[in-house]
């Protein structure tokens, strides 16, 4: 059972239940077996509460299963009473058994849940190795298509305009403007792809110049507060990625009437909030965009949250560490 599904209340009921059915359990079968030997019917109630619940109720199950054995089939019954040092040994070896697998049991589950760890790390670190390939394809190939080409071109154009001149050719002004212009174009291609890896007024001016940035171009008014304090590159870059999609969704899909970024930095952490008055219902394990973030942030030892209520809007919320 995940951790987060475990009520403390519904195990107390099911150690309860247990500890009944394994009592009534052995009255029809102390004719086939020493009594002293039934105390391991228990175990198995108290592995099922250790393993569901944690140490602590699997060790007070065992506790309580060894009362009611004492009291319900070791001789003198029904009393807490024991007659024999045979039953007062198997007692007590029940208590010990019982306890050490309830522990046994809780360390398994804990074993459990740091392979669990392990492996939503290690997919964690698959998608971020996955979406790093696939923006270094997509780098490729605009460069491949976009001024790589243009580039090609203009050498080629320059070559012929020089030809021309050489000739005395009347052509060769037009092949210069030629050229002139697919370098200007090149060269703004190269700006829009860079852009798209890294605004260049955030290396240069910070994580509140790249927000402003940001924000002036969103059609949804955005109070900010945000600190003007400088960072490393790639927690600035983290920052800045989590506050545009965080915007680019309040734009697409919150149908918000405002919205507010809030960074600052507190006890070497830097705290980033964004918050808009939309239709809520954002979640952290949909979609690639929130999800991407999530890996990212990670990457650095951070944390990231989500709440959204249906109706009444989105915080998106994380903690980086202010000096990585």
């Amino acid at each position: 059972m995940p951790e987060t599904e475990r009520s403390p209340l519904l195990g107390v009921v099911v150690a309860t239940l247990a500890i009944a059915a394994c009592t009534l359990i052995i009255y029809p079968i102390k004719a086939a077996a020493p009594v002293d030997s039934l105390g391991v019917v228990y175990i198995l109630a108290v592995l099922v509460v250790a393993a569901n619940w944690g140490a602590t109720l699997g060790v007070l199950t065992a506790l309580v299963s060894a009362a009611a054995f004492d009291y319900f089939h070791i001789p003198p019954v029904p009393s807490f009473g024991v007659e024999g040092s045979r039953n007062l040994v198997s007692l007590l070896a029940f208590v010990v058994a019982a306890v050490i697998a309830g522990a046994v049991a809780a360390l398994t589950e804990q074993v459990r849940a740091e392979a669990a760890l392990r492996r939503g790390e290690a997919e964690s670190r698959r998608r971020v190795v996955a979406a790093a390939d696939e923006e270094r394809r997509r780098v490729v190939r605009d460069l491949h298509d976009g001024a790589q080409q243009r580039l090609v071109h203009t050498v080629i154009t320059l070559k012929l305009a020089r030809r021309a001149q050489r000739e005395r050719d009347p052509a060769a002004e037009a092949l210069i403007g030629e050229a002139l212009d697919n370098a200007e174009r090149a060269s703004e291609e190269l700006r829009e792809l860079v852009h798209g890896i890294l605004p260049s007024v955030l290396t240069r001016g910070g994580l509140r110049a790249g927000i402003e940035s940001l924000v002036s171009r969103v059609p949804v008014p955005v109070a900010l507060d945000v600190t003007p304090e400088r960072m490393p590159p790639a927690i600035e870059a983290t920052a800045y990625f989590i506050v545009a999609e965080a915007l680019t969704n309040v734009v697409k899909h919150s149908r918000a009437d405002r919205a507010e970024v809030r960074a600052w930095i507190d006890a070497d952490l830097l705290h980033v909030e964004i918050r808009d008055d939309g239709a809520g219902g954002a979640r952290l394990d949909t979609g690639t965009g929130l999800l991407g973030l999530a890996d990212r942030v990670a990457a650095f030892d951070g944390q990231i949250r989500v709440e959204s209520q249906p109706g009444r809007g989105t915080l998106i919320a994380a903690t980086l560490p202010a000096r990585h």
